[in-house]
């Protein structure tokens, strides 16, 4: 007579797959966290160059100086060059009636917390925290002389980081 005992616990094998599915999981999440963290810079290196390019065409069409200031390595505010009177920030097209000042923390429900510019004065020349275009779409410093060379902002967020580059006499933006 054969007799059914009730076993307990788990097999060699049961706890091998067990142990590989938590395995794969874990590797599934991490990859999805640090993609989470390039998407965010990514958005915000959008955001500053869509802007900077907004900046340059108000320039070219209204024959006009517009600029980019860095306020702190979380905010920067794009305006209009009203020498001698201070500088104006212009409307932000995206959100009526709210001028262009975009603070990484506080944009959209804080969709950008976090990321930061690489230094509060990134542009070259001698600008500093501000870089201006010209009505040809040239960056220029606050005295409207050309930059002589190439500005570079990095934005930063989780160790990750992003440069965008301004190119010295035509403005173009790569990033």
């Amino acid at each position: 007579m054969v007799t059914l005992r009730d076993e307990r616990g788990f097999t060699l094998i049961e706890l091998v797959l067990t142990i590989i599915i938590v395995i794969i999981l874990s590797v599934v999440v991490s990859l999805s966290l640090s993609s989470l963290s390039t998407t965010r810079l990514d958005q915000a290196v959008n955001k500053v160059v869509g802007d900077l390019r907004y900046a340059q065409q108000l320039a070219i069409s209204t024959q006009s100086r517009y600029g980019m200031t860095v306020d702190s390595t979380a905010q920067y505010t794009i305006y209009r060059d009203a020498s001698p009177n201070p500088d104006v920030p212009v409307a932000d097209p995206s959100s009526l009636g709210q001028t262009l000042v975009v603070n990484f923390d506080t944009y959209r429900q804080g969709q950008l917390n976090g990321v930061r510019f690489g230094s509060a004065t990134p542009f070259c020349g001698g600008a500093g925290g501000v870089m201006e275009f010209n009505s040809l779409g040239a960056p220029t410093d606050t005295a409207g002389t050309v930059l002589a060379c190439n500005s570079s902002v990095a934005l930063s967020y989780s160790g990750n980081t992003h440069t965008i580059t301004i190119q010295q006499n035509t403005g173009n933006l790569t990033y």
